[in-house]
């Protein structure tokens, strides 16, 4: 298997979104920053609200860092948390 270079993980976590969000306005709000391969907004099953975190991917690395500035940022009235997501310790 070809060992990819250590990049910096091009997923970042948000949380403390509104309800209101859905994954067109997270594209629309985050794609300035590069491009988006992935939106997951987990949302409950039976009512279909979002939870109020959702995950993003970049295509690059540097674009999910330059997305942190939207840390502490409003984001449909609420100010959000934008970290970079950490990946799942895989089980032994």
């Amino acid at each position: 298997t070809l060992h990819e270079p250590l990049m910096p993980n091009s997923k970042i976590y948000i949380s403390n979104l509104n309800k209101i969000v859905t994954e067109t306005l997270l594209k629309n709000h985050f794609a300035e920053y590069g491009e988006i391969t992935e939106i997951h907004l987990p949302r409950d099953k039976k009512s279909q609200q979002t939870k109020g975190y959702a995950f993003i991917t970049f295509a690059e690395g540097s674009a999910a860092l330059i997305a942190l500035e939207q840390n502490g940022k409003p984001f449909l009235e609420k100010e959000i948390t934008v970290e970079i997501a950490k990946e799942k310790r895989a089980k032994k």
